[in-house]
């Protein structure tokens, strides 16, 4: 059985009556259905929220499996080509000037 906050319920009633705009009767009809709509979001919005954990749990295991099969890999050797110690004037010499004399190359 759901339990409800009933003097959540009547506070809501005290102040929907003061209003003026609805009758006793309409007020706590009114405020039931209110707190009646706030469980049943609260219900849909936990079962929302286990649905996520599941399903970050399950991608969670299966990036686990995937990582798992590259403990052993050996990273790749750099090669001559990826060479670093080629010295900037290879690339920005005197005559590969652009607009304003920016010696920008397309690095």
């Amino acid at each position: 059985m759901k339990k409800y906050n009933l003097s959540e319920i009547m506070k809501t009633a005290h102040n929907l009556y003061k209003t003026g705009k609805y009758t006793w009767a309409e007020s706590l009809k009114k405020s039931w259905k209110m707190a009646k709509f706030r469980i049943s979001t609260r219900i849909g919005a936990l079962q929302i929220k286990q649905e996520m954990e599941a399903d970050k749990d399950a991608e969670r295991k299966r990036l686990q499996e995937i990582n798992s099969q590259y403990i052993n890999v050996i990273p790749a050797k750099r090669s001559r080509y990826d060479s670093l110690d080629i010295p900037a004037s290879a690339y920005y010499n005197p005559n590969s000037t652009g607009r304003f004399g920016a010696h920008y190359v397309g690095d």
